[in-house]
């Protein structure tokens, strides 16, 4: 027998009400009067009510609040797999605080939780084929703003690619850039 939606809700609310959540079953829409007879029932009371063939609760599906949810839920995950892959191609804790907005213990915290352990100190200076490589490179992307989303999908795409570190690639246009060797708009 599968539980009834009267079950689910009535041990939930019970719960909530001995954890003092008055107003959360209140916005689920139960009266006050309501609550404070529910906050007597007895087990088997309980298990009345929730074995009772008669459905006293109902639910109602907000269909375009789900469907915003999902698309929100869709952004998150593409948001926390770019994420995932920028650590994996070597961004640093500078980097993903820039384009990710995420702590340095948040940082160190998620490349645990993905296996990944970054070696401390600095990444080695880039040699002058790295370099040219990297500047010819970017000049194919178009991208004139490197504070953009089309800036870090270039950056990813050039290190998984050329297999660099995407910290490398960051440094190296940061720097060309304060050298206005590369313009921005």
């Amino acid at each position: 027998m599968t539980p009834s939606v009267n079950q689910a809700v009535l041990t939930h609310i019970v719960q909530a009400l001995k954890e003092g959540q008055i107003r959360y079953c209140e916005s689920l829409g139960f009266s006050p009067q309501e609550l404070c007879e529910l906050t007597r029932l007895t087990a088997d009371d309980i298990l009345f009510l929730s074995n009772s063939a008669v459905q006293f609760i109902t639910t109602h599906i907000d269909h375009e609040m789900l469907g915003r949810m999902l698309a929100r839920m869709e952004q998150e995950r593409l948001f926390q797999q770019r994420l995932e892959e920028a650590l994996s191609l070597g961004a640093s804790i500078e980097f993903i605080n820039h384009y990710f907005g995420l702590s340095t213990p948040e940082v160190c915290a998620r490349r645990r939780l993905i296996g990944l352990f970054v070696r401390q100190g600095r990444n080695n200076a880039p040699d002058e084929q790295m370099e040219t490589l990297v500047w010819n490179e970017w000049q194919k992307t178009g991208v004139n703003k490197l504070d953009s989303p089309e800036a870090l999908t270039a950056m990813m795409a050039m290190a998984r690619e050329h297999d660099l570190s995407l910290t490398v690639i960051w440094n190296l246009l940061r720097q060309w850039t304060q050298e206005k060797l590369l313009h921005e708009e």
